[in-house]
Formats: structure tokens, C-alpha cells, sequence
């Protein structure tokens, strides 16, 4: 057996050992990852029911909506944290290959209520030569920044411990199984079409390990009483929040779009949903706790994902993760907040274990927020209706929980029809 034979065997025989080992503990899982999801979604009614009637009415529901959201999912909002720059420079002459500019901005995470302070290092690429302010995509990622944008001087965090790049299996078994987009998007493409971005790692400030971002959690938010204390997706929204407040200060931005993929998607929604500031949003397989309603689930319970990430939750979450039908609200409510901006649902055939036909079902059932404002929703009537113009749009393609080539040029058609401005 020559060498390369041997060494796809030995890949192909660490894959499938992982596979096993990850979802040995339920068949039920296994069994999901084998399904496809269906292109015309089921007949069954989105509850509770939420009444659009008219613009005032809708500005107090979402207030409660908010406030429900808080208490049974995410926990409360941290509204005293700010993003304060105190290190703003240029990489060498500024270029990113030739069509780019790169910044680079160091911020102090502050909580204003108990003085507690970490660090977020933000990496900003905008189109070199263009006249005028351009939109900006707020993008955060599960690689480190200094993996994304691979160029001397991009600051490397104290204590990461995690790389996605070199030549190691780990490394290829990523790109491999989450595509050849889930390290860096194409920035290249995205400066061309006019856009720029804006390049951040949300566990910075929030480590994604159970134990340990729980105890950050706690001493971050020692203000909080345990059942209101921030969870980790909402604090991860924030900083999106806090970013945007701060680009919508600098003349060189215009439209500011968060993008986030699987629990990255999540946050984008939030953000969305807590700041006007954030003009629109693409949420690429957000799963549960996303963009996919909590009843009527074909993938992923909210009891499976609060056993793995307890930390993405607020405390009182534990209380509803068995019993999906006690929540006062589903997911639509906080797609609904979004409204009448425009947003983009991404979804993938075999990533059944997201949901993809609940995130259409909650989409469909916010058409009537969109109206309210005298904007065309959602008009695909199933999931393979993929309509850019659309304020409200769906996109899903063939594979399975990642980001790939063919996702970027549907995102960009949206972008451009949404937000281009030259």
C-alpha cells in the first residue's frame, strides 16, 4: 500500500472513530444526521401566535418580547457593558493585497456596574480606493483572528490555546467536515463586491468551554443575581452591539450587516434584535437557540443543547430545556424583532440537526412584522425557494453543518441587492 493510500486510511479511519465517539450516546442523534430535510415545510400552526396589528401596538409587544426572551433562554441583557478603544493602528502600509486596507483596534470590555475589564482584539479590512462610506459586515468567527487574517502583526491573544490552521489533523479534519470557509471567508470577494469587514473572537472574552466560561461568566457579571447573570451567547451579542455603536461613529461605514455561522448565528440575531443600529443580518444554520423554533423540533431539544453548552444560557434556561411547550415564546419572536430589516436564514439539506424547516415555519410566521412597515417579507413557500431580493430570505443547499463555497455568492447576492451602494 503506497503512502498517500495509507495516510487516507488512517484519515478516514480517525473520522468515522470520531463520528462514533461523538454520537454514540443517542441513536436518536445518529438517526438525524442521516435525514434530509424536506423542501415543503409541515402544515402545523407557529405558537404562541404573535398580532401585528399595528406599529405602536408592536413597539410594547417587543419590549416584553425582549423581556422573555431574558428570563427563559438567554439571560438579561448587559446593557452597562461597553467597548472602549484604547489602540488603534495600521499594518505596515495598510494594504491587504491590493485591494484592501487593515486596521486593527484594540478594545477594554468594560463593565461600568463592578469595574471588571477584559480585552477584544478587532481586525477591520475595507476596500482600498473607494470614494465614500461602504457597508460593513460584522463577522464573528471559531477561529482566532490571527488565523483568519494571517499577516505579521495581527495581535495573537493570551491563552487561546486553539489554532485552526497548520498541518496538523486537527486542522484538516475541520476543514474537511466544516468546509473551506469555516477558518476565513473570502475576503478577497467580499472587498471587490464594495464590502468591508470587521473580525472579531468572541472567546476573547467569553471562553466556549462549559467549567471555564461559566466561572468568567460569574466574575464578569458579579452584579447579577445568579437567575438574571448573562449567558454566554448574549454577552457574545453585545460586543456586536457595542462594535456597531462604534463603527456607526466612523464616516468611512455605512450599513452595518452581522454574519455569523451555526452559534455565531445566534448571536448575529441578537444583536439584531437588541440594537437599530445593526441594518441587516444573515444567520447561517443557527439551529436552536437560533433561528429554528423550539416546538415541533425535527433536529437538536433545547434539552440537547443546554446539556452541552449550559454556558451559552441564562440559569433560568434549565427550567424550560426539558419542556419546550413552557416557554412564553418561540424563535420567531426574536426573528420578528428584527423586522423590517432585512435577514437571511442560511440552512443546509443535511443539517437536519439544526432544523432547517423550523427556521422556515418561524421565518413564514413574521411576515405580518415586515408588513407592518410596508416591506415584502418572505414570499418562498418552501425551502428551496432561494429570493435575494426578498427582505425576509431563505437559502439552503446541498451538504451538510458548515460553511462552503457555494454559501458566500448566495450571502453577496443578498448583500448586493440589499446594500450596495456604488
Amino acid at each position: 500500500m503506497s503512502k498517500h493510500l495509507l495516510r487516507r486510511k488512517r484519515f478516514w479511519l480517525l473520522f468515522m472513530s470520531i463520528g462514533l465517539v461523538g454520537w454514540a450516546p443517542t441513536f436518536r442523534s445518529f438517526r438525524i444526521i442521516l435525514q434530509t430535510a424536506p423542501n415543503t415545510p409541515r402544515a402545523i400552526a407557529v405558537e404562541p401566535a404573535i398580532s401585528f396589528t399595528n406599529i405602536a401596538d408592536w413597539t410594547e409587544q417587543k419590549n416584553v418580547i425582549r423581556k422573555n426572551l431574558e428570563q427563559s433562554v438567554y439571560g438579561q441583557y448587559p446593557h452597562e457593558v461597553s467597548l472602549k478603544p484604547v489602540k488603534m493602528f495600521t499594518i505596515g502600509d495598510g494594504r491587504f493585497g491590493q485591494n484592501g486596507l487593515l486596521d486593527i483596534i484594540q478594545f477594554d470590555i468594560l463593565n461600568n456596574e463592578n469595574d471588571k475589564k477584559h480585552s477584544l482584539n478587532v481586525v477591520i479590512v475595507r476596500p482600498a480606493n473607494v470614494d465614500g462610506p461602504v457597508p460593513i459586515i460584522l463577522t464573528q468567527n471559531f477561529c482566532p483572528t490571527h488565523n483568519i487574517v494571517q499577516i505579521k502583526g495581527v495581535p495573537v491573544p493570551d491563552n487561546i490555546g486553539f489554532s485552526c490552521v497548520g498541518s496538523g489533523i486537527r486542522s484538516k479534519l475541520m476543514l474537511f467536515i466544516f468546509g473551506r470557509y469555516i477558518v476565513s471567508p473570502p475576503i478577497e470577494d467580499i472587498l471587490n463586491e464594495g464590502f468591508a469587514l470587521a473580525i472579531s473572537y468572541p472567546p476573547e472574552f467569553i471562553p466556549d468551554q462549559s467549567h471555564l466560561g461559566q466561572t468568567v461568566l460569574d466574575n464578569f457579571f458579579s452584579n447579577y443575581s445568579e437567575e438574571n447573570r448573562p449567558g454566554a451567547l448574549i454577552s457574545w451579542a453585545m460586543l456586536n452591539v457595542e462594535l456597531a455603536n462604534f463603527i456607526d461613529q466612523r464616516e468611512q461605514f455605512s450599513d452595518t450587516i452581522t454574519w455569523g455561522h451555526s452559534r455565531y448565528g445566534k448571536t448575529a440575531l441578537l444583536a439584531a434584535a437588541y440594537s437599530d443600529q445593526i441594518d441587516g443580518v444573515i444567520s447561517h444554520q443557527s439551529g436552536t437557540g437560533g433561528a429554528s423554533l423550539f416546538r415541533n423540533n425535527a433536529g437538536e431539544t433545547f434539552e440537547d443543547i443546554y446539556t452541552l453548552y449550559p454556558h451559552w444560557f441564562g440559569k433560568n434556561a434549565k427550567n424550560y430545556a426539558s419542556n419546550e411547550d413552557s416557554l412564553p415564546l418561540d424563535q420567531h419572536a426574536l426573528l420578528a424583532l428584527i423586522a423590517p430589516r432585512p435577514l437571511l436564514l442560511g440552512n443546509a439539506r443535511r443539517d437536519v440537526w439544526s432544523d432547517p424547516e423550523g427556521a422556515f415555519r418561524a421565518a413564514k410566521a413574521i411576515n405580518g412584522a415586515y408588513e407592518l412597515y410596508g416591506v415584502t417579507g418572505m414570499t418562498a413557500t418552501r425551502l428551496d425557494q432561494f429570493i435575494p431580493k426578498d427582505s425576509l430570505a431563505f437559502w439552503i443547499r446541498s451538504g451538510t453543518h458548515g460553511v462552503i463555497k457555494e454559501d458566500w455568492p448566495a450571502f453577496l447576492s443578498f448583500l448586493v441587492f440589499h446594500f450596495k451602494t456604488q
